[in-house]
């Protein structure tokens, strides 16, 4: 048995699944994880989910044993379920602590969704600088950087295919030579990494070899522990994710190549078209353009307020400089919210409006009449996400029935618009009393015209109503309507110093999107073209966002083009034979 194999049968060895948490812990190691919220209120509802006995077993490794630990897995595995639990349980041990855990991710998406910051920002470590000495020297001159590789107990990594072999070792060395001294790895820190090397491996300039992260010094001297995640949550797509595996190997089975051309199939008809995932950022911008165009209305543009010293910083972030947007365009948030509203989630513009036409009063109650033929109306919040995907029309979706006036304006949002039946028009209450109705009468709001070029101000600005569309639990659909205004996008220097600045709304066009973006999104509706995949490991990508096969088109499929990184697929053995001996 090769070294690595000991260590890691004898990592697993000590953490026994048997083994009692201490008492205060005793919560870290519950079996269940809250469960993103929902529209209902029922407390009949399930709130929570249970880990699987290997995810326990990793949870209690890092939590009770302080392990470094790696864990892997295919789609389906749970892999962003075990993280929440782990970030849940680490946070619970260190309540008292403050900034020992620091939450990280390669790309800017990916630590958008795990609620982190990238490695480059959270680690004051310039891309490409290869020079040590002065990477010291200048965290040593950026006291909030400093102190975050000082004080930090944990650090999580997340997406760390995408992590080049060199910047993790740059990582471990950093952490040795501004932390006190101690024989262990990461001048102490505990490690947690996670993500799936069979996805995108880190970006090389002139297609270079690349240098992953499990190829470095580092990585084979610090993770004690490497899990390979084999149990499959995603029972009811079980023949999915088999063909997905298959892919992730670059071994696409005979069954695997049917299953996905057979999906070349149109989608049902919803109002939430497909979003269109492609390789090329150029085919991204040609489809989101045309589609925009083929719109009657006229476009509504937002451009960007910027400020700072470093204004080409700002070519880095999802917020564009110029927004255009039209009624029924479709967007994507870019920004979280909340474990509903997140980055990434889809929705149709209904139109645009000024935040006081749309909380004019106190909203009326909301039918429970059920869905009409040709209107909007829906079940209450409270059965709405009972409904399965089966019961509900396909160019209808259960709606939040809250009011706008029931909650606060958190920022850039203005919650919980109420539609009328057209399914389209948000409703107020006018404040004008009368004799036969004092609460007021109810009122539909409508479009003023359209915004000039030039720009106003926020007391004048009009800004897009969008209906998001999103999963429940039990596999039906629910939805809200959101005001969306500007919101800040900052670039700061590893002291806080404000380089550059970005006001703008926090939506992008989601027709398209490029497969590079999607990597870390699970997308409910999507339309995958691989007619021009390059790239190892992104087929397998793309058709993993997916969140079902009924939820998934497939263009131009090729199994010769399913390729997996050879290194990657040599590491990979190594791991399931670990994995067999535990």
């Amino acid at each position: 048995m090769s070294s690595l194999k000991r260590k890691a049968a004898q990592t697993f060895e000590s953490v026994p699944v048997t083994k009692k948490p201490n008492r205060t812990l005793e919560s870290f190691f519950s079996p269940q994880v809250p469960l993103p919220k929902k529209s209902s209120d029922d407390p009949t509802e399930p709130s929570h989910v249970s880990l699987s006995p290997e995810q326990t077993r990793v949870l209690r490794m890092v939590i009770d044993g302080g392990k470094n630990v790696f864990f892997t897995g295919a789609a389906g595995t749970g892999k962003s379920l075990l993280l929440r639990a782990i970030i849940r349980g680490l946070r619970n041990k260190y309540s008292k602590t403050k900034d020992a855990i620091s939450i990280t991710a390669s790309t800017g998406m990916a630590a958008s969704n795990v609620g982190g910051m990238t490695i480059h920002s959270w680690g004051a470590v310039t891309p490409n600088c290869s020079d040590m000495n002065l990477l010291i020297k200048c965290i040593k001159t950026c006291r909030p950087a400093l102190q975050r590789w000082k004080k930090t107990k944990v650090l999580i990594i997340d997406e760390v295919s995408m992590v080049d072999g060199h910047l993790f070792q740059q990582l471990h060395d950093i952490a040795v030579t501004l932390r006190k001294p101690t024989p262990k790895p990461f001048g102490g820190i505990q490690i947690i990494v996670t993500g799936d090397f069979f996805q995108l491996p880190p970006v090389t300039k002139n297609n270079q070899e690349p240098i992953f992260a499990f190829e470095s010094p580092a990585w084979r001297h610090t993770l004690e522990s490497t899990v390979n995640l084999n149990d499959v949550f995603r029972q009811k797509d079980s023949i999915f994710i088999s063909a997905l595996n298959a892919l992730r190997l670059g071994a696409p089975s005979d069954e695997a190549v049917k299953l996905f051309n057979s999906l070349s199939r149109p989608l049902p008809a919803s109002p939430i078209l497909p979003t269109e995932l492609y390789p090329l950022r150029a085919q991204v911008a040609q489809s989101n353009a045309s589609r925009l165009n083929a719109l009657p209305s006229p476009k509504v543009p937002y451009v960007a307020r910027d400020s700072g010293t470093k204004p080409k910083l700002l070519e880095h972030l999802l917020a564009e400089e110029r927004l255009e947007l039209k009624t029924d365009a479709q967007v994507m948030l870019i920004k979280n919210v909340d474990d509903v509203l997140v980055n990434g989630v889809v929705g149709k513009v209904l139109g645009f409006y000024h935040p006081s036409e749309l909380t004019g009063g106190t909203l009326p109650a909301p039918s429970n009449s059920g869905l009409k033929s040709g209107s909007a109306n829906t079940p209450s919040a409270s059965t709405s996400s009972k409904m399965s995907s089966s019961s509900v029309p396909s160019n209808k979706i259960p709606f939040n029935t809250k009011s706008a006036t029931e909650t606060k304006k958190n920022g850039a949002l203005l919650r919980y618009v109420q539609l009328s039946e057209d399914g389209r028009t948000p409703v107020r209450v006018s404040r004008w009393n009368n004799k036969e109705n004092t609460s007021g009468t109810k009122a539909e709001v409508k479009p003023e015209k359209k915004q000039t070029e030039k720009e106003v101000d926020d007391s004048q600005e009009k800004y897009p109503l969008v209906l998001f569309e999103y999963p429940l639990q039990d596999g039906g659909y629910g939805s809200e309507a959101v005001l969306i205004k500007r919101d800040e996008f900052r670039v700061e220097d590893a002291e806080g110093k404000l380089l550059a600045r970005r006001v703008q709304v926090p939506l992008i066009l989601a027709w398209a999107m490029s497969i590079h973006k999607s990597q870390g999104q699970t997308i409910h509706r999507v339309k995958v073209d691989l007619g021009r995949v390059f790239e190892k490991g992104q087929s397998y990508v793309a058709l993993s966002r997916a969140s079902s096969i009924e939820g998934l088109q497939v263009i131009g499929f090729n199994p010769k083009k399913v390729i997996a990184h050879h290194k990657v697929i040599e590491w990979n053995q190594t791991l399931q034979s670990v994995h067999e001996n535990i």
